[in-house]
């Protein structure tokens, strides 16, 4: 069914501007307010919920209405510490039903209502939180007497041994694995990080998410030999809380990396277990025949898999006083949260799906540990079922954000970075209609307290780099950057994306940071420092709901309002004539916007905000 135009004008989100309180306790009552356009049609509005399991329909009353809008208003009971709600509207025509995906004309799943936690506390600091990510053996090198020696043999079954070797900063390339075996070094370390402080901070994020630290005989640490220890390359435990102390005084954050899906073949748990079969460690892994044939991440040998059906396993990880993930939140360290690896496949194996319990025991134990920390999993596919207020803070977001926002900018889709791209592969450039209705299937399957949480990247150590993926456009690579620090969640960027570093597939994109200014792009290193300074200044950036206002083709536009302000985010992939729709976001005529970029000034008019003819790459972030 065609909806008629006032239908685009109906909104609702999980902000304060719409819901009383956003983080309301078990048996507390929330008043829902749902918008709609002056001179609709609709007879009555409903709010449907479930209580203990049994649908519930709460008949809605008219708070204030002017011009442009009609405001309702409902209670919603806190019962459940879930709860979903949706609006069913009553028109001369036939009930409309509104959910997180918009309006339709019969019932829906429950999937896409819109959702309520109650007793959910989300980390207070993640609200301004701006992330930096850095892969610790390519940032800097602050200590060279910890630089790894060259010649050391490492076997990498069923490669052949390798060999580590030293590599030069400024010159060097760093080797695909078949060539160096992910052993040639280049020596960045945490010392390295600590002294280069002042450079994250002039640029303005205040977070920092550390790839692995832990001891580990590669240069990516995800095979780990020793959950306990920081690896001597890296200095040592003493470096990471002289790191955690230099942060502290800033009053910034960390978050560390953990493998919670295997081991390094190195490990001393796997060792004590194929070297017994009896051993208190051997039930941590899943041996098909003992000790050589063995579960392993993706067959990699070297990655053997936990197998989460050992209880010991989950004392080990998560539940002793000491464990793994309770040792790095506690003193002298003071982590501020985990990245949990490949959480998709986490405690997943054949007939065994342990994930969404281990998921829920693992939050207990971390926020036993520190109410306050951040927890979020990597996940390059659907993570919305861990997302639903008992396991996980977070996913790296990369279905609701990053792919959308490649494919609708250069038509790079998932796996167009592999050497050999698979047929499924999608080059053509996305419509932003078709982009936009991606990043609403995921944002509307989660409760809006996890939305505002969630990891959003351009990219990472496990992607290109945005202005690879842009082919080198710095206007587009701009761009990306303004979506980026102003859609809802936790923005984080990639160590290098702010002053122009180019890579593709890994190892490209882990080349070390480069210090030499003379090579830096300052403009666009500037265009971050700006978005920054806006990401954790506004506070429609900062807790403001979202509303699509506009999507075709080379052209997005989205509102972001609290109850303090309204902020309109336009994006142009393409050359053209421009105008924004905005009376649906109950914008009047004649209200101005000041662009936070180019200082430029708009005023609406006949309900839309004409920017005129604009350049390819072109975005504004306009401040009412």
């Amino acid at each position: 069914m065609q909806h008629p135009d006032w239908t685009k004008a109906i909104h609702h989100d999980g902000s304060t501007v719409y819901v009383s309180n956003a983080l309301p306790a078990l048996g507390e009552s929330v008043e829902i307010k749902l918008r709609l356009p002056a001179g609709n049609p609709t007879q009555r509005v409903y709010l449907r919920t479930t209580v203990d399991g049994e649908q519930h329909y709460i008949q809605m009353s008219i708070s204030r209405r002017d011009d442009l809008t009609i405001w309702y208003s409902g209670t919603l009971h806190m019962r459940n510490r879930h709860v979903g709600y949706r609006f069913r509207l009553m028109t001369p025509d036939g009930a409309l039903v509104y959910n997180g995906l918009g309006v339709h004309r019969a019932d829906v799943t429950d999937a896409n209502d819109f959702k309520l936690l109650a007793d959910f506390a989300s980390p207070t600091w993640l609200r301004d939180a701006v992330f930096y990510q850095i892969f610790p053996e390519r940032f800097a090198n602050g200590d060279s007497a910890t630089d790894p020696q060259p010649g050391t043999i490492f076997n990498h079954p069923p490669y052949e041994p390798f060999t580590s070797r030293s590599m030069d900063w400024d010159t060097d390339t760093p080797l695909p694995f078949k060539q160096g075996g992910s052993v040639d070094f280049f020596g960045g370390d945490l010392p390295g990080i600590e002294q280069n402080l002042d450079y994250i901070t002039d640029l303005g994020a205040n977070a920092i998410y550390l790839n692995p630290i832990f001891s580990s005989p590669s240069n990516h640490k995800y095979n780990i030999s020793d959950f306990y220890t920081v690896d001597a390359h890296f200095g040592g435990n003493d470096a990471l809380i002289s790191l955690a102390d230099a942060l502290r005084r800033r009053n910034m954050r960390y978050v560390l990396d953990l493998t919670p899906n295997h081991t390094g073949d190195t490990h001393d748990w796997f060792r004590d277990a194929q070297a017994d079969v009896a051993s208190p460690t051997a039930d941590y892994y899943t041996f098909y025949d003992h000790p050589t044939a063995y579960e392993a991440w993706l067959g990699v040998a070297t990655l053997p898999k936990l197998d989460y059906t050992s209880s010991d396993l989950r004392d080990a990880m998560y539940r002793a006083p000491n464990a793994v993930m309770r040792h790095w939140l506690n003193a002298p360290y003071h982590a501020d949260g985990w990245r949990l690896d490949v959480w998709n496949m986490t405690a997943v194996q054949g007939g065994d799906d342990e994930q969404h319990e281990v998921g829920r025991e693992m939050r207990v134990a971390v926020k036993q540990t520190d109410p306050e920390a951040y927890l979020f999993g990597e996940h390059f596919f659907d993570a919305t079922g861990s997302l639903q207020g008992d396991e996980m803070d977070a996913a790296m977001n990369y279905q609701g954000f990053s792919f959308p926002v490649w494919r609708w900018l250069a038509g790079h889709d998932l796996g167009a970075w592999s050497d050999e791209p698979p047929g499924h592969v999608d080059t053509t450039l996305l419509p932003a209609e078709a982009a936009v209705a991606q990043m609403q299937r995921y944002l509307s399957a989660i409760p809006w307290a996890i939305a505002r949480m969630q990891f959003n990247q351009l990219g990472s150590h496990d992607t290109p780099r945005i202005l690879s993926v842009v082919e080198g456009d710095e206007a587009l690579a701009k761009l990306a950057a303004v979506l980026l620090l102003t859609y809802p969640g936790v923005p984080c960027i990639y160590y290098g994306d702010e002053i122009g570093m180019m890579g593709w597939a890994d190892p490209d994109n882990r080349h070390p940071m480069r210090w030499d200014e003379n090579r830096w792009n300052t403009d666009l290193r500037a265009h971050y420092q700006r978005l920054i300074e806006l990401r954790r200044t506004l506070p429609a950036l900062m807790s403001g709901g979202l509303q699509f206002l506009y999507a075709e083709g080379g052209a997005l536009a989205y509102l972001r309002e609290s109850v303090e302000q309204r902020v309109i985010v336009v994006a142009c992939r393409d050359a053209g004539k421009v105008s924004i729709p905005v009376a649906q976001g109950n914008i009047p005529d004649g209200a101005t916007f000041e662009d936070a970029l180019s200082g430029q000034r708009f005023s609406v008019a006949d309900g839309e905000l004409a920017l005129g003819q604009v350049e390819a790459g072109s975005a504004w972030v306009l401040i009412h």
